[in-house]
C-alpha cells in the first residue's frame, strides 16, 4: 500500500485507467487535444525516471512501466488522434526501462508470471491490447516493430490460419515512425485490427520513417472501438 492511500500506484498513474472506454475519458478530459497534452507531459517527467520505480514505491514515478498498472499507457495516443507519440514512448519505454546497463539485461520491472516479459515481446513486435481483448470483437492496437520481419505461428486446433506475418520497411536505421500500412494488401489507415483478422492468417506491412505522419490514424472515425462510441467498426 502507497503511504498516500494508493495501491500499487498513485492518482497520475490511475487516472488513465479507464480501459473500456478510454473515449469517454477523452471526452471527461475536456477532448483530444487536452488529452494529448496532459498524457505527453506525463510521459515526459516519468521519462526523466527511464518510466520505473523502486519496487514496492511503486507511487514515487509519475508512471511505473515495471509494474502493471502502468503497463498500457502509452498506447493512449491511439485512441486520441496521436498514434505517432504512442510509436515514439513505446519505444523510449523499451530504451530506458531495463534491469540494467550490461549486455545480460532485460526489462527491468515485477516480473509477476511472466507479464513484463509478455509486455516486452508485444511492444518488440508492434502490437497491443490496451483493455486486455476483453471486446465482444477483440482488437490490437499497432505500433512500430523493432523487428524487419516478425512471424506468429497460428495453432491449428483454435485457428484457421497458418501463419500472421508482420513485414516492416524501414527509410533508415533510425525509422520509428509508421507512414502507411497494408493488411492483407488492403490500405490500413487506422491504428487497430480486429483479432479475428490476425486468427485467419495474413501480412500486416508497415513502411517506417524517421518524421511522424501526422496524419496516418489521426483521423476521429481512425480510433480503436470504446465502450461509449459506436462500437466496433467496420
Amino acid at each position: 500500500m502507497s503511504p498516500v492511500g494508493w495501491c500499487e500506484a498513485n492518482g497520475w498513474q490511475y487516472l488513465w485507467h479507464v480501459p473500456h472506454d478510454v473515449a469517454g475519458l477523452i471526452d471527461l478530459m475536456g477532448g483530444r487535444e487536452t488529452f494529448v497534452r496532459r498524457l505527453d507531459e506525463m510521459m515526459a517527467r516519468a521519462a526523466e525516471q527511464d518510466f520505473i520505480a523502486p519496487h514496492g514505491k511503486h507511487h514515487l514515478n509519475y508512471l511505473d512501466y515495471g509494474n502493471q498498472p502502468s503497463t498500457y499507457i502509452a498506447h493512449l495516443f491511439n485512441y486520441a488522434g496521436a498514434p505517432w507519440l504512442t510509436q515514439k514512448w513505446v519505444r523510449r519505454v523499451m530504451e530506458q526501462a531495463k534491469s540494467d546497463v550490461t549486455p545480460y539485461g532485460g526489462y527491468g520491472g515485477d516480473e509477476d508470471q511472466g507479464q513484463m516479459g509478455a509486455l516486452n515481446v508485444l511492444m518488440a513486435v508492434g502490437l497491443f491490447s490496451v483493455n486486455g481483448g476483453c471486446s465482444e470483437e477483440p482488437f490490437y492496437e499497432v505500433t512500430s516493430p523493432i523487428f524487419d520481419r516478425v512471424v506468429i505461428h497460428l495453432d491449428e486446433r483454435y485457428h484457421v490460419g497458418e501463419t500472421f506475418v508482420i513485414e516492416v520497411k524501414r527509410a533508415s536505421p533510425d525509422s520509428i515512425y509508421i507512414q502507411s500500412a497494408r493488411l492483407n494488401g488492403e490500405p490500413l489507415d487506422r491504428p487497430w485490427f480486429y483479432h479475428r483478422d490476425l486468427v485467419r492468417g495474413g501480412v500486416l506491412k508497415l513502411a517506417l520513417g524517421e518524421e511522424p505522419n501526422r496524419r496516418w490514424g489521426s483521423r476521429s472515425e481512425d480510433a480503436p472501438p470504446s465502450m461509449s462510441t459506436s462500437g466496433a467498426r467496420e
